[in-house]
């Protein structure tokens, strides 16, 4: 990880040299989970190399739990430059990019090999959709599983498609919303800051998340059973 950073912060040295003559630059970043998050840690981890490696001229500065963007909100924000770079999940550049949504086909990636072979750096699903989302105006530094996909609910698991019959759902993405459909629920979107309140007030039945992020968000508050489905794969990327 370390390596990887390093690398980064290497190729965001060359990209933000050309932003101001200044002696310090500030770079912000842009999150929608909280900063106790894994995402949330790497992103420290990225602010100390970036800050060591360019002696103090660049400053990082994070704003998590969509303080600044909501999720859909990341890629227009960044390619037009609004903000420097952000974390999105790979799944907001679909009305780009309708590509990215493979990750999002029921039980496509039901192993961790599959998984690890698809983002792999330089591997050809990842080398197609990284180039498709240079032409949005955003470059990908790096790659940020997130887990598979599971089911959150109150009372009981959800064991068969039936279970998932005339109620609504929380989904992420409009492939997600088509499988919902299919098995007979009523898909709704919502963001993942938004999560928390939506299970607390019954807006949906049927949570669904990754797995991490119940513990970062703290929906076991909130939602009591986990079903582990891993019926898609979430991946997020950091673009500069």
């Amino acid at each position: 990880m370390h390596r990887m950073l390093t690398v980064c912060c290497i190729a965001l040295g060359l990209l933000v040299s050309n932003m101001t003559l200044a002696a310090e630059t500030t770079l912000r970043i842009t999150l929608q989970l909280p900063l106790k998050s894994h995402l949330g840690q790497n992103l420290l981890l990225f602010k100390d190399e970036v800050e060591k490696n360019s002696n103090g001229e660049i400053a990082v500065e994070i704003y998590d739990s969509a303080q600044l963007y909501k999720d859909k909100e990341v890629p227009q924000a960044v390619g037009s430059g609004q903000i420097e770079m952000g974390v999105a999940s790979l799944t907001r550049y679909v009305g780009d990019i309708p590509a990215v949504d493979i990750f999002y086909q029921p039980f496509m990636f039901n192993t961790e090999a599959k998984v690890r072979a698809a983002v792999a750096p330089g591997s050809p699903v990842r080398e197609l959709l990284d180039n498709a989302i240079l032409e949005t105006g955003g470059r990908v530094l790096w790659w940020q599983a997130y887990g598979g996909a599971i089911m959150l609910s109150q009372g009981g698991p959800i064991r068969t498609p039936a279970d998932i019959e005339g109620k609504k759902v929380r989904v992420f993405g409009k492939t997600l919303g088509e499988f919902i459909q299919a098995v007979g629920g009523s898909p709704t979107l919502i963001s993942g800051s938004e999560q928390y309140l939506a299970y607390q007030r019954g807006t949906v039945d049927v949570g669904m998340t990754g797995v991490s992020g119940v513990k970062s968000r703290s929906l076991w508050e909130v939602m009591d059973t986990i079903t582990v489905t891993n019926h898609a794969d979430i991946e997020f990327i950091v673009v500069v």
